[in-house]
Formats: structure tokens, sequence, C-alpha cells
């Protein structure tokens, strides 16, 4: 059975269950994709919306390469590097640089180089203290 309230340990089974819905009856998903890209798309991917966009962008950057299957390659130039990196979960959350500017009173260069990690260590400390009394867990 396939919940959404938590997709540890079922990304393989939700990306399985989303191309099964989305192919031809006579097309079996391993004519779409290798058993390696699935596997690395759901060990990388948290949500149903990142599964969604990341497998059609696999789909589409295989067509342009006019390969027949996705393979973990492919996978590998779609995927955002830092995909669980600071911002990418921040914006997930609905905290993008704008209202993290406005929530820590701080100047978007500034927010920029804490999202990086490319800020003063005792500054780094003091935003990340400012965010956990807002309830932001990053």
């Amino acid at each position: 059975m396939l919940t959404l309230e938590s997709l540890q340990g079922s990304g393989l089974p939700l990306l399985t269950w989303l191309l099964e819905r989305c192919k031809r009856p006579e097309v079996v998903v391993a004519d779409i994709f290798t058993e390696e890209a699935m596997i690395m798309l759901a060990d990388r991917l948290t949500t149903p919306l990142q599964f969604i966009h990341y497998a059609w962008r696999a789909l589409e950057e295989a067509y342009v390469a006019g390969q027949k299957l996705v393979d973990s390659e492919t996978v590998l130039e779609v995927l955002v590097p830092d995909l669980d990196g600071l911002e990418p979960r921040l914006m997930r959350l609905g905290y993008p640089v704008k209202s993290l500017c406005e929530a820590l009173n701080a100047r978007p260069a500034e927010i920029r180089a804490f999202l990086r990690g490319r800020l003063a260590q005792g500054r780094m400390q003091e935003l990340h203290q400012e965010l956990l009394k807002l309830g932001v867990v990053a």
C-alpha cells in the first residue's frame, strides 16, 4: 500500500505507480526506465512533485538524446546537484530568499551567502537560531 504521509522507503513504489498510470497498456516500466535509474530517483527524491518533475525531465532528456530507455546517466544529468541543500529545502517549506530577508531582517546578498554556507560562522549561527525561533527547522 502506498501512502503520501511519508515517502521514506516508498520512492520506488511511488515511481512505479506513477509510470504504470502514464504508460500505454502494452508497455512495461522496464521498457521506459532502467532499474538503476529508478533506484537513483527513488533514493534522491522525497516528494511526489519531485518524482513527477524529474521523471518527466529524464524522459524529455532521453528523447532529445535519441535514447529508447532512461538510464542512470540521464537521471544524473537532470537532477539538481544540491537537491538536499539548505536553499532547496527552505524553498520547499515556502521560504524563498525574499521571505527569508523579511523574516530575518537581512539583505538578499547576506541570505544568499547564508544559504550557500559562505557567511561568517557567528552570523551563520545567529541566522540559524532566528530560523529556529520562527519554527523553521532547516
